[in-house]
């Protein structure tokens, strides 16, 4: 079985290590990058071609809804999880309008990762789900 391949694009180290951690033991999943801010997530995705990648909002240089937006721009295929810490409804508008995959807060990002991992792949959300490869 291919695994999802993953980044996590976020400011806070130790917020990246511990959802590293927790992919790590996911044997679906393969953590292929790490990025600290919006442009390094760019430049990571153009390098290491993830599935998906887990962006942060707020965020330095540029943040996770312009990067969002520059991603499925050039890369249509890869799907954006929108992970922050506030459930805010203009967040979630904001992230529906960079073309976002989709929204989470960061508190039921485990679960919800652990739950639609351990789903077939066909009934896995559009988020997670294995995007078609060319």
């Amino acid at each position: 079985m291919k695994r999802i391949r993953v980044l996590i694009a976020d400011d806070h180290v130790d917020f990246r290590r511990v959802v590293h951690e927790f992919l790590d033991k996911l044997p679906e999943v393969a953590v292929v990058g790490e990025a600290c801010d919006g442009v390094e997530a760019v430049e990571k995705v153009e390098l290491l071609s993830p599935d998906v990648v887990l962006m942060d909002i707020a965020m330095p240089r540029s943040n996770g809804l312009e990067a969002t937006r520059i991603i499925k721009s050039r890369w249509p295929s890869t799907r954006v999880l929108i992970a922050t810490m506030h459930d805010n409804p203009l967040y979630r508008i904001q992230a529906l309008e960079a073309k976002a995959d989709g929204f989470v807060v960061k508190t039921s990002l485990k679960p919800m990762l652990e739950r639609e991992l351990r789903l077939p792949g066909s009934d896995r959300s559009q988020v997670v789900a294995m995007p078609p490869r060319a």
